[in-house]
């Protein structure tokens, strides 16, 4: 018996380390990337200051443009995710309501599923309330 409990452990202590590892290697190629492009745009800005006023202007413009579609971008889809999670969680409330209902043997014990759906209406409200992007 002991034996399958120190089996389990180290199997779950092994996928832990693997767990905690993978986000780690995620989390710094991610800031490798980000710094690459903070990179970039630096010696850009650095080329525009050295270059004739015109042409400095028109890649200014092209820059703020980007970066306002891509703030649009990003607006679209936290809005999205704010929609899509308010309507799973109110989906596994309703889901989780009629599974006590009909299990249950006390009354009252489907407002258990009150709490994901109550989190999923508000979920829904900020995502209807969030300003769309244009």
């Amino acid at each position: 018996m002991w034996a399958a409990q120190g089996g389990l452990f180290l199997f779950l202590a092994a996928g832990a380390v693997a767990l905690f590892a993978f986000l780690s290697v995620a989390a710094w190629t991610g800031t490798q990337a980000a710094e690459r492009k903070d990179r970039d745009r630096y010696a850009l800005l650095k080329t525009l200051a050295e270059s004739p006023a015109d042409t400095a202007q028109r890649v200014l413009e092209l820059l703020r443009e980007q970066e306002e579609r891509e703030r649009s971008r990003k607006q679209r889809e936290e809005r999205k995710g704010y929609l899509v999670g308010g309507g799973v969680l109110l989906a596994c409330g309703t889901g989780l309501s009629i599974m006590v209902t009909t299990l249950g043997e006390k009354a009252g014990v489907w407002t258990v599923g009150l709490i994901p759906m109550l989190i999923g209406l508000v979920l829904l409200a900020a995502g209807l309330l969030t300003k769309p992007a244009r």
